[in-house]
């Protein structure tokens, strides 16, 4: 790690702690350890899974994955244009370590009324998929474009989350 890196930064370290490395770590050195803090915001213009008896809307819940973790939002009924992050609470996933690059998965999901209790996922309405490396320390916002399950861009729906690592 060289004095002063991003990482210091974001995983806490002083600088006088951490000295340059010019080989490979030893084994019995833990790598340095982050935390990553998503904030699911709000989905637009999400398409309509519910047909004529649901109102020709759609029941979105939001899924993010990160390594072996993962987090959901309730689901909003009944909405296109829903907001997850009511509680302003965000979805913490560590330890991560702070040198890999790290896959943030996003997935919005239509629920169906009847499985409110179970929030069966049922139609995906979109995904889209961050390789992000710890980078920034304030709040970053991002507005996402959606795309269907093979990847392919979406004509409209987008996320909007916010991440800190």
């Amino acid at each position: 790690l060289r004095m002063g890196s991003v990482c210091q930064k974001l995983c806490g370290g002083d600088g006088e702690k951490l000295k340059p490395v010019a080989a490979p770590l030893a084994a019995e050195q833990a790598p340095t350890m982050c935390k990553l803090e998503v904030w699911v915001l709000s989905a637009q213009s999400l398409k309509m899974a519910d047909g004529f008896l649901g109102g020709f809307l759609s029941d979105p819940l939001a899924v993010v994955k990160v390594a072996q973790q993962r987090f959901s939002t309730e689901p909003v009924w009944n909405n296109l244009n829903p907001t997850f992050s009511a509680s302003g609470q965000p979805f913490i996933f560590e330890p991560l370590p702070a040198e890999d690059t790290h896959r943030i998965q996003f997935e919005i999901w239509d629920v169906d009324q009847c499985c409110k209790k179970k929030h069966k996922k049922t139609d995906l309405l979109g995904q889209v998929t961050l390789q992000e490396r710890p980078t920034f320390e304030q709040r970053e916002k991002c507005s996402l474009r959606l795309a269907d399950a093979s990847g392919k861009l979406l004509k409209k729906g987008t996320l909007t989350v916010e991440l800190k690592w």
